[in-house]
């Protein structure tokens, strides 16, 4: 199973998600230069992750698609004891600011009050109409 980062017509492939996901913020960090944050879109139905680079609340540069294995279509079978939903997938918190330092903030005093929270996996960055939206995802 790899999966494929490609980027401004250029192709590496890897084992892992994090590994690709990694490696395409870096391929975007060094062609585009400062980066504030990222954005992180997943469409499911053909399991492949979009990445760009966003800069004081705006995107920025190409955007890198990591291309992740098939998505299965046969039935699989879970084992007798699968794990909570928790464990399996990652959750997403959204917290919104006028700032992005107001916005991180909030997501801070969120997780300090979070110790089911194991993870962060990732930050995404938005724009919006009145401030800046934080997506954090994570893992409890």
């Amino acid at each position: 199973m790899t999966y494929r980062v490609e980027y401004n017509g250029e192709g590496l492939e890897v084992a892992t998600l994090d590994s690709a996901l990694d490696n395409a913020k870096h391929a975007i960090a060094t062609d585009v230069g400062a980066i504030s944050g990222w954005s992180v879109e997943h469409d499911e139905s053909i399991n492949d992750w979009f990445v760009q680079g966003v800069l004081n609340g705006e995107p920025v540069g190409p955007t890198a698609v990591v291309t992740g294995p098939e998505p299965m279509l046969a039935v699989q079978e879970f084992p007798r004891h699968a794990p909570a939903a928790a464990e399996r997938e990652s959750l997403r918190m959204t917290f919104t600011g006028a700032t992005p330092a107001e916005a991180l903030g909030q997501a801070a005093t969120w997780l300090a009050g979070r110790t089911e929270v194991r993870d962060v996996d990732d930050l995404g960055w938005h724009p919006t109409s009145s401030g800046y939206e934080l997506r954090m995802y994570y893992r409890g």
